[in-house]
């Protein structure tokens, strides 16, 4: 009798040889087994009960000093009354595997009696081929994840005879089952025939290029991260200087030496023990913000520690003083509207003083009511101070008049559904932590978060308090998914309103042109036949951004955690107030101390009859500043990041048209008719975007101006570095990514290069 291994069937020829009988119960089986696409595929029907269908030799085997197997590509899936069994049987004896419910078994069958051997975890990969082999007394059950290297699960001394055995793939359904799937089986008894040179070969391919990806990302310096020494520059307050919210504070408000050296020691070690141990100041404190992260390795783009930042001012420089009074300003000017900031009396004033006290707060100068407030990077002081990307949607004019149909209704088109530009309303006058009792016990933990209070009117972002609302709840996110469905969406026309006869349709037209290196969308006339999806068009955009935002989280809180440990403004107003107040003195800037005391912003601070009681700096949110510290800016690096992505998707030179501004109450659009209204650009607007989410932290009071200055461009230099990686694997012929960075260097991004573009 033929020994086991002599059934030969690679299934190739995708017809039942007459080695084999097909069997099922109900029948008929043709249409649940088959030959095709070279294997043997099974499929059985929902809700059969009791139900075996499979192969089995026409002929019997000899399995003594022999052994047979098979590659199983893949079973049943894994539901409760579906199995996968390959085996030897003998009348009432057998031997076999048996997969079900996630586990490969091992079973015999003596004398009709069932016994299961082993069980362990089915693993597609390590489990890919089965074999049943005995040799000299012993029966072995072992696998193989290529039909070369055998690994036996169970072995034991042969439990029967099997002389003559009948050899058998098959499916069980021992209870209904919807939708079981479908099993494969193939090359039985023969070397693997199932991987065409042409599935090896871009296996291959794929892992040279991750190579080569890793090896362009190892071939980038990783610089060296210094901080400004604040945590050993004041001995006489040991790290009041530095952050240290939720950790235990002492009466007057700061850190505990025992408490940050906790903190210190589980950042150093960096063991995830150690951080289980850092000593908070309530026992229902509001824990720290995931201090970890910053140890992430990232399998794409820039690791975490490649990039750094320069040293954070220190906290008795002249710059952290004057970049203090700007916030103080800030506070001030929370419900002035935009619109009216040219005629505004506190503007002025606050003008004036960051003209003369606080010159060196690190924005633009001189100081203006036009540009008061306002990012350094281009396009940033021109139109009006809040991005189009933040006010207007975009033109659809299959919608009704009012529900989206013109720009400046301010309704985003995604999809068949509609984001509304307006803003959930904060109570306007509304300040927290000017208490200092309550500000302490937030220092210490103290949860307030939820206990904001709200408006009943939504309103278009019309000051400053609005944009701080926006980015008190946002991920960062939102605003930049809503830039690219404005930029893919609007249809040609005057970006503001339907024109009959005139404006395109919605995404199918567009007004805003790709950019230049897309080898399909306009600009483009490289494909006549092709438009981008997945690479180069919306699916390939939304991707990236989602994409870019955690690389760049991670990369900034290595910084905030492991390099600068800023403190928050928050924190600083405290040190300020006790030291005007004489409980206690700090190595401050005499000039935040001057202007608070006998100048500009004296006469809203420090007494009964001021505006404010304290010298705390007014939060715009009832829990102050997150549990992280300040610098890098987490807003910033990730709008720094997308605004890098969607110049590199879209043209940056294209014209903003009509440009729009909120109202002074925020309830409309209105069109904004500055002289520099036609200077608009999309990469502006878009530089703009990043500006506004960054700046509107500070406006908050949780943000210092240099942790916006400082961290859009590290977002910046986190979105190039991915899309340089990324240009490794396009099949895209003359396909480039070209941008304008926030130095105005223009550069093209293409084949794993980025070089500057003249």
């Amino acid at each position: 009798m033929a020994k086991a291994r002599d059934l030969i069937d690679d299934f190739n020829n995708n017809v039942k040889d007459s080695k084999w009988n097909a069997y099922g119960n109900p029948p008929p089986v043709s249409d649940r087994i088959r030959e095709v696409n070279g294997r043997v595929e099974i499929r059985p029907r929902s809700g059969d009960s009791g139900a075996y269908t499979g192969y089995v030799s026409s002929s019997t085997y000899d399995l003594t000093d022999s052994w047979t197997h098979v590659e199983l590509v893949q079973p049943l899936r894994a539901a409760p009354g579906a199995e996968t069994h390959f085996l030897a049987e003998s009348g009432s004896n057998a031997v076999s595997f048996r997969l079900e419910e996630g586990a490969l078994k091992c079973y015999q069958s003596v004398a009709g009696t069932f016994t299961q051997l082993e069980r362990v975890p089915y693993d597609p990969k390590m489990h890919r081929w089965l074999r049943l082999r005995e040799k000299s007394g012993t029966f072995s059950w072992e696998v193989s994840p290529d039909g070369c290297t055998w690994t036996p699960v169970f072995s034991k001394p042969t439990p029967v005879t099997l002389s003559s055995v009948s050899l058998k793939i098959q499916v069980g359904i021992t209870q209904s089952v919807a939708a079981p799937g479908t099993a494969i089986f193939d090359n039985f008894n023969v070397a693997d025939t199932s991987r065409s040179r042409r599935v090896e070969e871009r296996r291959q391919s794929a892992h040279e290029v991750r190579v080569e990806a890793a090896d362009l990302a190892e071939s980038r310096p990783h610089a060296e991260h210094i901080n400004n020494n604040d945590e050993v520059n004041y001995t006489d307050r040991p790290f009041a200087g530095n952050f240290s919210k939720s950790l235990k504070h002492d009466s007057l408000g700061d850190p505990d030496p025992g408490a940050y050296g906790s903190l210190l020691r589980a950042l150093q070690s960096e063991d995830p023990a150690d951080f289980e141990e850092i000593q908070l100041g309530l026992t229902s404190a509001v824990r720290l913000t995931n201090p970890q992260t910053g140890l992430t390795f990232e399998v794409g783009g820039p690791d975490p520690q490649e990039l750094t930042m320069p040293p954070a001012p220190r906290f008795d420089s002249e710059q952290a003083a004057h970049e203090m009074g700007e916030l103080y300003w800030m506070a001030l000017a929370r419900d002035i509207p935009f619109a009216t900031y040219g005629t505004d009396v506190l503007i002025g004033a606050a003008a004036n003083s960051l003209n003369s006290e606080l010159p060196a707060y690190g924005g633009p100068r001189p100081v203006t009511s036009q540009n008061i407030f306002r990012g350094i990077y281009p396009g940033e002081l021109v139109g009006p101070y809040v991005s189009q990307f933040l006010l207007k949607g975009n033109v659809d004019p299959r919608k009704p008049d009012g529900q989206g149909r013109d720009a400046d209704e301010g309704y985003i088109t995604y999809g068949a559904q509609v984001i509304d530009q307006r803003v959930l309303p904060p109570q306007v006058g509304k300040d927290y932590l000017t208490d200092f009792g309550v500000w302490r016990e937030v220092q210490n933990g103290g949860d307030t978060r939820g206990d904001d209070l709200f408006d009943s009117t939504r309103r278009f972002i019309y000051s400053l308090r609005f944009g701080a609302a926006y980015v008190h709840f946002d991920q960062v996110l939102n605003a930049f998914y809503n830039a690219a469905w404005i930029l893919k969406s609007e249809p040609t026309g005057n970006q503001l309103g339907f024109q009959s006869g005139i404006t395109g349709k919605p995404g199918i037209n567009p007004e805003f042109p790709a950019d230049q290196g897309s080898p399909y969308d306009p600009p483009s006339t490289k494909s006549k036949t092709q438009a981008g999806f997945a690479t180069f068009g919306p699916i390939h955009v939304l991707q990236v951004l989602g994409e870019v935002l955690g690389r760049a989280l991670r990369t900034v809180w290595w910084q905030k955690w492991y390099v600068h440990r800023r403190l928050r403004p928050e924190e600083y107003g405290g040190r300020v107030h006790n030291h005007i107040t004489g409980a206690r003195t700090y190595s401050l800037h005499s000039s935040i101390i001057n202007s608070l005391s006998t100048g500009a912003l004296a006469p809203y601070f420090g007494g009964a009859t001021e505006r404010f009681s304290t010298y705390l700096l007014p939060q715009a949110y009832a829990e102050g500043a997150p549990t992280h510290p300040a610098y890098g800016a987490g807003h910033a690096t990730g709008a720094g990041a997308c605004a890098t992505i969607l110049k590199a998707f879209f043209n940056e030179s294209t014209p903003i048209e009509n440009p729009v501004q909120a109202s002074a109450d925020g309830l409309s659009l209105q069109l904004y008719t500055g002289s520099d209204a036609a200077e608009m650009r999309v990469g502006g607007e878009l530089n703009k975007l990043a500006g506004n989410i960054a700046i509107f932290r500070n406006a908050a009071g949780v943000h210092w101006r240099s942790d916006y200055t400082d961290s859009l461009p590290l977002g910046e230099a986190v979105a190039i570095r991915l899309l340089q990686e990324m240009t490794l694997g396009f099949n895209e012929d003359d396909a480039f990514f070209e941008l304008t960075k926030l130095d105005g260097q223009k550069i093209r991004i293409f084949d794993g290069k980025v070089v500057p573009v003249e």
